[in-house]
């Protein structure tokens, strides 16, 4: 009978020390980090000890996520394009997606890419250049994304007058 009543006594403190713990949380302060609405972290703006509302009341230009939350990549889908982004927590992307009426899907990270392009046009016969362009595209294949990096230089067109390259200056993911 004593040691049912140290066992009860033992699970009554375990219970109630951990309700008193998890109560101490109830007040939602934390850290919170600050997203812009046009889809990407504030960097370096992070407010702590504050509840969410506080933080958003501290700085109302921007919305505020739990800081550690988990990050996906998203399809984006708008009225006249798709295009890709990553790095966007969850609760951010559905933020935007009230906000903008635009249709977000959690894509796998590793099945597409976003590149810039430097885009060269050389005359054959005077071995001058033209106008350097910069062509932004997303490639929605892993195997060539795996095999791109900064720097590298592919052919697009050649004619018997004209070379045209481009030069891979920025790859995300």
């Amino acid at each position: 009978m004593m040691n049912y009543r140290i066992i009860k006594l033992k699970h009554f403190l375990f219970f109630g020390t951990m309700a008193i713990l998890i109560s101490c949380r109830k007040d939602n302060k934390g850290c919170w980090q600050a997203f812009d609405k046009g889809g990407a972290d504030v960097q370096g703006l992070i407010i702590c000890n504050k509840t969410k509302a506080e933080a958003e009341a501290m700085r109302p230009e921007y919305w505020f996520y739990k800081e550690g939350e988990t990050k996906y990549c998203w399809q984006i889908q708008t009225p006249n394009r798709t295009s890709y982004a990553w790095g966007i927590p969850e609760s951010m992307a559905t933020k935007m997606s009230e906000q903008s009426g635009y249709v977000f899907t959690k894509k796998d990270c590793n099945s597409f890419c976003s590149c810039e392009w430097y885009e060269k046009h050389k005359s054959k016969i005077t071995g001058q250049f033209g106008a350097t362009l910069l062509v932004q595209e997303y490639l929605l294949s892993a195997d060539t994304c795996s095999k791109l990096s900064v720097g590298k230089v592919v052919v697009v067109r050649e004619t018997t007058d004209s070379l045209i390259t481009r030069e891979l200056a920025k790859k995300n993911p």
